[in-house]
């Protein structure tokens, strides 16, 4: 059996680091906020309330700044395949899955690409933040060319 210097067998080692690696969950994580750049515009990520993120199919993970910027790189050649996340709109510390988040169109939400696209955690979030504010739901099917 091989063994490093302190006598740990090499495979154990090695196992545990395997696991660790690609046993590891596939989840968002939150960028540093002021250092980290949106993967397509370049701005510097600070809004909290309207980061994204696509974490690719091998594993590479990219910001966003803005939901309209996150769409736009799924457009591009850049992009093959993978899951996107959206913050919170109310609880920016947590991501919500594409498929889970319900997005708002508000010209009342500061985004920072200026399309005011904010996600919420359900339809009756949504529904409570559009009783007060202007707007409406928004789908992929409303899209335009960002």
């Amino acid at each position: 059996m091989l063994l490093n210097r302190s006598g740990f067998p090499v495979i154990l080692l090695l196992s545990v680091v395997s696991v660790s690696v690609f046993c590891s969950k596939r989840e968002p994580k939150l960028p540093e906020f002021g250092r980290e750049l949106c993967a397509h515009c370049s701005m510097a990520i600070v809004d909290k309330r309207f980061h994204s993120q696509l974490l690719t199919e091998k594993g590479r993970r990219y910001y966003f700044d803005s939901i309209e910027c996150s769409h736009s790189f799924e457009k591009s050649e850049r992009y093959s395949s993978g899951s996107v996340w959206f913050a919170d709109y109310e609880n920016p510390d947590r991501m919500l899955s594409e498929k889970a988040a319900v997005l708002v169109r508000s010209s009342e939400l500061r985004s920072p690409m200026g399309e005011g696209l904010g996600a919420f955690s359900s339809m009756d979030r949504a529904k409570n933040f559009l009783n007060s504010h202007k707007g409406s739901v928004w789908s992929r099917n409303d899209e335009k060319d960002y």
